[in-house]
């Protein structure tokens, strides 16, 4: 919560998050923490319970996913202000669960919303959430306390930058580290997606907590990437990890990834050489 907790010291809060990790109940308790600490640093009574201006969203039992009748009332509220006078706080709880129509009609609203919301949404899975609502949230990725830390964070960034430096032979050295990712495969490919969301941050908004040195130091290594190379970069992740859901062979997969990051990285030094 390092993160969040500097952006409410500094008053730079995002209008929009998206809390992640395996644990859905894991998520909405730090969602409630954070909300918590948002109404305390306006001075705010922090009984949630208590609090007309603050609501949380999640699917009624009897129905599969979060209905678009929810949503509608929702928005609706949004137009309101805050009886505080000051912030709002909406939290829609495992929101891999809104229906498409619903996604919809919450994207409008979030690229519109007031100066006073501040919506949470949590989701197992980013990727389950339409790419317009992920492009404007900060998403913070948790490892919630019955999740197993599957990545070596410090070595993929590792890899990920030689290659993009133009190394591609550093694969090849490492092949064993990326088959042993077979068993992990969407977890793994969502480390890959935080490090280049991370280098948007890093280049773009300055506003990146990294403690590991390492880390920050391979992202500063590609730093001259640009926007539309890692947008397809990340765009690239997400058509990935859909195909596993259809059975997409994962040794196919690493290959056709590590040469499209691979090109990219060689493209922008070629445009550099001819400048």
């Amino acid at each position: 919560m390092e993160i969040l907790e500097n952006q409410i010291e500094n008053k730079r809060l995002s209008s929009a998050y998206i809390f992640e990790s395996k644990n859905s109940t894991y998520n909405l308790d730090r969602a409630l923490e954070f909300s918590k600490k948002v109404f305390e640093s306006y001075g705010l009574d922090t009984r949630l319970s208590e609090n007309s201006d603050f609501e949380i969203i999640k699917r009624d039992e009897k129905e599969k996913n979060i209905s678009i009748k929810t949503v509608r009332l929702l928005i609706n509220d949004m137009y309101l202000r805050p009886s505080n006078g000051k912030i709002k706080i909406y939290i829609i709880d495992e929101s891999e669960r809104l229906s498409h129509e619903g996604s919809n009609a919450l994207l409008k609203s979030i690229e519109e919303a007031k100066d006073y919301i501040l919506i949470i949404f949590t989701t197992n899975n980013s990727f389950s959430l339409l790419k317009t609502i992920r492009s404007r949230c900060q998403i913070i990725s948790f490892k919630s306390e019955k999740e197993n830390e599957f990545v070596d964070r410090e070595e993929l960034s590792n890899i990920l930058s030689e290659i993009i430096s133009g190394n591609l032979s550093f694969y090849y050295k490492n092949k064993d580290f990326f088959n042993k990712a077979k068993d992990y495969k969407e977890e793994f490919f969502m480390e890959i997606s935080n490090f280049f969301n991370n280098l948007i941050k890093l280049k773009y908004y300055r506003e990146i907590s990294i403690e590991n040195k390492k880390i920050l130091f391979y992202l500063k290594k590609i730093e001259k990437l640009p926007f539309d190379s890692i947008d397809r970069i990340i765009r690239k992740t997400e058509e990935i990890t859909k195909g596993f859901k259809n059975n997409v062979n994962f040794d196919l997969a690493i290959e056709n990834f590590v040469f499209f990051i691979y090109r990219e990285g060689i493209n922008v030094e070629s445009s550099r050489s001819k400048l």
